[in-house]
């Protein structure tokens, strides 16, 4: 059995109220704690990734390149999962995901879950439930890159992850919104 680390620990109590102990103890085989650097690589865009990882203490991007240029997709920090949905099922990635900072995480193993998945009926909704709560937060996502004006997309970013003005380099964040890095300047400075 894998040794239970003090945030392995805290992410397993984390599910707890969600899970029960008999899932909890299942899953713990599935989990390592992993120190990762700034500027550290976990997912290489035409990759096939075999880890979803949860943020303990860091933060982190995605992206990919578009002609050259790094367009951002998302931040995430601590208490969120990132990692590639495709490589769920087992298709290369289409993002960079990187860390912005020195961390912890932990490292969920890919094939391991799916397999648990299939035994577990409780595992299966609970991980069936956590990708719908991805795919929504995309679909509004989407939507509003799209549908809102900057000075919308700006205060909304604003309004529902602050940490990212103080831990995002700007020119992430101006991409992100899809605005240019003197346009983000502009609304900064209101």
């Amino acid at each position: 059995m894998t040794e239970k680390t003090p945030y392995v620990a805290d992410f397993l109590a984390n599910f707890e109220p969600q899970l029960s102990e008999r899932a909890v103890v299942l899953l713990q085989p599935l989990l390592t704690q992993v120190a990762v650097s700034k500027k550290q690589l976990l997912v290489r865009e035409g990759t096939i990734c075999t880890k979803f990882y949860w943020i303990c203490k860091g933060a982190s991007r995605s992206f990919y390149l578009h002609n050259g240029t790094e367009v951002h997709t998302w931040f995430a920090f601590e208490n969120e999962v990132i990692g590639s949905l495709r490589s769920f099922n087992e298709l290369p990635s289409r993002e960079n995901i990187e860390s912005l900072e020195d961390g912890i995480l932990i490292a969920i193993d890919i094939p391991g879950l799916r397999s648990l998945m299939l035994e577990n009926l409780e595992i299966m909704r609970f991980v069936n439930q956590t990708i719908l709560e991805y795919a929504l937060f995309m679909e509004d996502k989407i939507f509003d890159l799209h549908m809102k004006a900057a000075a919308d997309k700006f205060n909304a970013l604003l309004t529902h992850q602050p940490e990212v003005f103080r831990r995002v380099p700007l020119t992430y964040i101006a991409s992100y919104l899809g605005i240019s890095r003197e346009t983000l300047s502009r609304l900064r400075s209101r």
